[in-house]
């Protein structure tokens, strides 16, 4: 197996593309990209726990041919690849399910019966006009809420794009741009990606904390 990289816009980001369908295969075909953003999550496929247990990895990301991966800036790709490169190998090699049974989530672009018709739009103009783009660049978008009071996306960036110093200029000149022009009702498109991703931080170092807290009281 021969893997390719695709470097991205954001430079702790990689795409590694192994050659064969990543998530193209019958179970994952409703889904257009699966992402983890931390070892528990990980644990939901086998391939993303072996990358997360290698020292730097941050997040990983599946779509239909490729995989990102998004490190932590303070260590170099060259000491990573290697390993990145045989656990993907692996992986593939050995037949084994990409996702376990458990992890077959849905679509957030997916229309639903309760959407109105402005969030039906919006969700109709995501899919078809920019994530085929941001794909291309190793990432991906989740539509979050439309707020019809203010007028407001909220959106969340994933993949490549998570952290990358020009996704605040794709937001304002290239979605933002593009929904308020189809759709007058939207004034503004924020992402939510790196608000969420604190919070559950937050939560998950309270938890330790009182975890620890907990075994010096029983001490």
């Amino acid at each position: 197996m021969f893997i390719q990289t695709a470097t991205t816009p954001n430079e702790d980001a990689l795409q590694f593309i192994p050659g064969v369908p990543v998530l193209g295969n019958p179970d994952t075909s409703s889904m257009r990209t699966v992402e983890y953003t931390s070892p528990r999550e990980g644990l939901k496929s086998a391939l993303a726990t072996r990358l997360f247990a290698i020292e730097g990895v941050r997040s990983v990301m599946y779509g239909s041919d490729f995989v990102t991966v998004r490190k932590e800036s303070d260590y170099p790709w060259q000491l990573m690849k290697p390993d990145i490169y045989a656990a993907i190998m692996d992986h593939f090699s050995s037949g084994r399910p990409l996702l376990r049974e458990e992890d077959q989530s849905s679509d957030s672009m997916n229309v639903g019966e309760h959407d109105s018709e402005i969030v039906s739009e919006i969700k109709e103009l995501l899919e078809s006009r920019v994530r085929p783009a941001i794909q291309e660049d190793g990432g991906d978008l989740d539509f979050v809420s439309f707020n019809e009071g203010t007028g407001v996306v909220k959106i969340k960036l994933r993949g490549a794009c998570r952290g990358c110093a020009s996704s605040s200029v794709t937001l304002k000149h290239g979605v933002e741009g593009m929904l308020s022009y189809y759709i007058p009702e939207v004034t503004g498109v924020e992402d939510v990606g790196d608000e969420l991703e604190t919070q559950a931080k937050k939560e998950f170092n309270k938890l330790e904390a009182e975890l620890k807290s907990d075994g010096k009281s029983t001490e």
